[in-house]
This record gives structure tokens, sequence and C-alpha cells, in this order.
């Protein structure tokens, strides 16, 4: 088996961390096996958490710290100080299951392996309104952080995983020039294209990628992200995403026309009204989210957003 190292990044989530790292340490580790936490900068008491759980964790577990605020930052310091054969992604408010970490490293016994990741469940704070009941099945997920391609191995295409269920090999994201800080969470932003960006790198220099549904971990949810205004605000940052990444794609032509923003905009309002006096709040939501994203796209396709601190830089790290 590849040596893992488990990349997590943190900003005062002292609970949730604890409990994440009380499940990882039940994971059947291999040697050169480690677990990094990065703190960004938290002033709980994360540093005391990761302290405690270090004098007895079955790997060598590290605390790194990194000041710059955004997780993009402490990701990129954890990647640098990484000395595992396979980089795994997830998260501070992630559960693993149980033998989650095995899962994903089986996948690179293929050598044309180069990404893999499986499905992340809800962990919901309250019951879910109704709108958001199958969210992990739908395009409702992705706001939550939540993946379900079903329960059958599969080559990923055109779909994307999400870094808080993720492996990758050390040397392809080496050879692709490193992870793209540009298109990560910066503080004050709701960007969420890293996971994409690298799922389309990885595929296109023509690796496999693949979904492992036994490698299950489940994602807090909590009841500030079950309201519409979060879903609309995610989406219109889903839009100033997609235009940065269409930035990247300029040689490919993969912007949108303006006079098609116009209309996915207009006619999103206008079915959300309808629907929602229909009493189908579903189907308005979904069209109002159309209309959110369309914003967003445009709003960074005619420069009315700053765009500077999340343009591409002259290289990934």
């Amino acid at each position: 088996m590849p040596s893992a190292s488990v990349v997590i990044a943190t900003w005062n989530r002292a609970a949730l961390l604890d409990e994440c790292l009380r499940h990882l340490a039940q994971q059947p580790y291999g040697s050169g096996d480690e677990v990094l936490i990065v703190d960004n900068g938290s002033t709980d008491h994360t540093a005391a958490v990761v302290d405690q759980h270090a004098c007895q964790f079955p790997v060598p577990l590290r605390r790194l710290y990194e000041p710059t605020p955004g997780k993009s930052h402490a990701i990129a310091a954890g990647l640098h100080a990484a000395t595992g054969d396979l980089i795994v992604f997830t998260d501070d408010d992630v559960n693993v299951g149980d033998g989650w970490l095995l899962a994903l490293t089986r996948a690179f016994l293929h050598p044309k392996v180069a990404l893999a990741g499986g499905p992340v469940h809800p962990r919901w704070e309250r019951r879910a309104p109704r709108w958001l009941a199958l969210a992990s099945h739908s395009r409702l997920g992705a706001p939550l952080g939540l993946l379900d391609y079903g329960t059958t191995p599969q080559r990923l295409g055109a779909r994307t995983l999400l870094g808080a269920n993720m492996a990758l090999r050390r040397s392809v994201l080496d050879d692709l020039g490193g992870y793209a800080p540009h298109l990560g969470k910066l503080r004050g932003t709701l960007l969420s294209g890293e996971d994409h960006e690298l799922c389309e790198r990885v595929q296109g220099a023509g690796h496999e990628a693949w979904y492992q549904p036994d490698a299950i971990v489940s994602h807090w949810v909590p009841a500030e992200r079950m309201r519409l205004g979060y879903f609309l605000r995610w989406f219109f940052w889903s839009g100033i995403t997609n235009a940065t990444m269409d930035d990247d794609r300029r040689s490919q032509g993969g912007h949108l026309r303006p006079a098609y923003l116009l209309r996915q905009f207009s006619t999103g309002i206008a079915a959300a009204c309808a629907s929602a006096m229909r009493g189908r709040l579903p189907s308005a939501v979904d069209r109002a989210l159309d209309s959110a994203f369309a914003a967003g796209y445009a709003a960074a396709r005619f420069g009315m957003v700053r765009t500077g601190t999340i343009s591409n830089p002259a290289r990934h790290v």
C-alpha cells in the first residue's frame, strides 16, 4: 500500500475537530502514514485538542500553524509538509467511516489511478427541510459539501469529488504543477472551485479518477446553512468561481455569452415566482439558484466584484 498523508485545515472548530480525530484514530494505518492538522490562526483550544490526541494517536499526528487567513493557504502549508505517497483530504467537521482510509488507498493499487474519493453523507444539526432531504443526490448537495454517486465503483468522468473525501498521488500533483489556491475558500468568500479544477486537470493529463463508494464520510451540516439565503449566496459565488475557471480556460472559448446570462437570470426569476405562487417550493428554489449563479458569473465577467484576491497566480503551490 502507498503511504498516506491526511491533511486537514482547521479554524476555531476545536469541538468538531476533537470528534473528527476520534474517528480518524480508528483507521487501519500503515507504515509511513501521518495526519497533519493545519491550524489557520485558531483562537480557541484547537492546539490543546491536537496535543491531547497526539499522545496516543496510532501514527504521527502533527499540528502546523499557518497564520494567513483562508483554507487554501492552510492546505498549501499542509502539502509542503506532507511526506506520504498519497495526499488525502478531509475536513475538521467530518467523521470518517470504518475502513475509510483503506478503501481510498486500495484504489491506488492500480497504477493508472491518480485520484479517488467517496461519498459525503450529511450529519444534520436539525431536521432538514423537505426541499433539502435528498441534497446529497442533487446539485443542492454542493453548498452543503455533500455527494453521493451511488453504491458502485465507477470512473469519475465529468463529475467532481469533494475535498472532504478525496485522495491523489503526490507525484501526479507535483507533475501537474501543484494545488490551485486561487479557486479555494478564502475568508469572506464562498469560492469553491479547487476540487473541480483538480479533477479536471488530473483527468485532462490522461490519468484515471475513480469514485469509491466504500470510502464513506459524514459531514456536519449546521442549521445556518439550511437557509435559502445561504444557498443564494453560495450559487452567486459559484457563478464567480466558474467565471474565474473560464478565465483559466480562455483558449478553449469557455465564456458564457452576455445574452445567455441575462436570459438565465430573468427566466430564473420569473419561473421561481411562478413556482412559488403554485406552492412548488423545491422548483422555486431551483430556479432562483439559476438566477443567483447567472448574477455571480456576470458580476465577475463584467468587473462588478473585486477579483484581485482570486486571480490565477503565476504558479500553483
